[in-house]
């Protein structure tokens, strides 16, 4: 992985782990397939070389996804963390929620955004420099 992450990186090309659990490897799958990408964890420690003239796309703090997009701060952290493939229930222990809270922000996540699921929000916020 350490060897060829800079080059998958650049390219855009999803590598979608068998040792993932069953959900976050079904909603991974989803994104990718609805035109994301995914890249393990284990990868983002290596960046490619950014080609000259190109945006800068880095990881988004909560307070950066909120001013891009009308968010809650709240709402941004929610979204952060199902865009890396969390679910409700890891978000919530994270965020000291309970599961009905999380489920209400990722409801006016999605309305907000104007999106229709969960994965087309994930999809969103990594289109928008999300790490």
């Amino acid at each position: 992985m350490d060897r060829f992450g800079a080059r998958i990186l650049a390219r855009q090309i999803s590598l979608l782990p068998m040792n993932l659990n069953l959900t976050t490897w079904l909603l991974s799958l989803r994104m990718i397939v609805s035109g994301g990408h995914y890249i393990p964890p284990a990868l983002l420690r290596c960046r490619p070389a950014e080609p000259p003239g190109a945006e800068r796309r880095g990881s988004m703090d909560p307070d950066e996804v909120a001013a891009r997009s009308g968010l809650t701060p709240r709402e941004a952290e929610v979204l952060g963390m199902l865009a890396s493939g969390q679910p409700n229930k890891i978000i919530a222990g994270q965020l000291s929620l309970s599961e009905h809270t999380v489920k209400l922000h990722i409801h006016r996540i999605i309305g907000k955004l104007g999106v229709s699921n969960r994965t087309e929000a994930a999809i969103w916020y990594h289109r928008r420099g999300g790490a």
